[in-house]
């Protein structure tokens, strides 16, 4: 992609002058948009990056280093840089933070390439600030999330509070050389990429089976909306995954929604729903346990409350189950 001429590298520009000249030099490209760290901001699965926009305080000081956090499945982030890293193909980017002053404009960086994309665990991230007298530290860790503070020379922290740092972009740009320290093409692993794609995908997921149902499959139990624990829950019904360790099948079609105990039964194939009828059956070691039977007598053998709202494709899948 080629660039205005008019944006220099080491100018200190207000958006208005960026987009408007961007809009003079590709006047058939859709307009740049700044609310996200990429233009287009949002794209859902497409991989187009025209322009990164990078705040200090969000993306952190180091010019050509981008700590990205917040990733999902709208913004995209992961899978365009990765792209971007491919493909070597280039983009705008510009940064706001002191270098732009009080008046908010932002410096052109120029048009720069993805050299590399690190795991803030990794010994290449540890190596690569402490080169420049930086350091990474995990200031606490709630369940899966991890919450990091980036330390300048002087030991002060670089971000406002702690920030969920999923994965750093490392850039060339025509004012920068790019770092000896980081391998040309290094890409982050499955452990990031489970964090921040299976997340994702699994959010849509469960809005999109809750939004079909409304209600627990088998019984009709309507979700409380402030039960201090799930009452109901969205699980998946063919569990196989790829050779990378995801789930092959996210499509709503593959989704049931049921109320918590009977999830984890299903989901530990005590139960399962007959594809035909839509009634449900409780394993043989089960059904001899007095107490069990006892407690879920009045569900075995019934038909499922919302039978009639399973569609063909769920049905098939439930099916692939016996």
């Amino acid at each position: 992609m080629r660039f205005n001429y008019d944006l220099l590298p080491g100018q200190l520009l207000s958006f208005e002058e960026i987009a408007l000249r961007y809009a003079q030099r590709y006047p058939e490209e859709k307009e740049l948009t700044a609310r996200g760290l990429l233009s287009p901001s949002t794209v859902n699965r497409h991989l187009v990056i025209r322009a990164v926009f990078a705040h200090q305080e969000s993306n952190g000081p180091l010019e050509d280093l981008l700590f990205v956090a917040g990733d999902n499945e709208r913004k995209n982030y992961l899978r365009r840089f990765e792209h971007y890293l491919k493909q070597q193909q280039s983009f705008l980017y510009l940064r706001r933070g002191e270098a732009g002053g009080k008046d908010n404009r932002w410096k052109v960086m120029g048009e720069s390439q993805v050299w590399a994309m690190l795991d803030p665990t990794s010994a290449d991230t540890q190596n690569l600030l402490a080169s420049r007298g930086y350091k990474l530290s995990l200031m606490r860790q709630e369940g899966e999330e991890e919450y990091w503070q980036l330390f300048n020379p002087q030991l002060h922290p670089c971000f406002n509070h702690s920030r969920r740092v999923q994965f750093i972009v490392v850039l060339t740009t025509p004012l920068l050389t790019p770092p000896a320290a980081v391998i040309a093409g290094t890409q982050v692993g499955r452990r990031v990429k489970v964090k921040v794609w299976q997340h994702a995908v699994q959010a849509e997921f469960t809005s999109a089976v809750k939004a079909r149902y409304g209600a627990c499959v088998i019984t009709g139990t309507l979700l409380t909306p402030h039960m201090p624990y799930p009452w109901l829950e969205v699980c998946h019904i063919d569990t196989r995954e790829n050779e990378e360790g995801f789930l092959i099948d996210n499509s709503v079609d593959n989704g049931l929604y049921l109320r918590s105990d009977l999830q984890r039964l299903f989901a530990s194939r005590m139960i399962s729903i007959d594809a035909t009828r839509g009634t449900v059956r409780f394993r043989q070691a089960m059904q001899q346990d007095e107490i069990l039977s006892q407690f879920w007598r009045e569900i075995d053998g019934k038909v499922c409350a919302l039978w009639d709202a399973v569609p063909a494709a769920t049905r098939a899948r439930l099916d692939l189950l016996r």
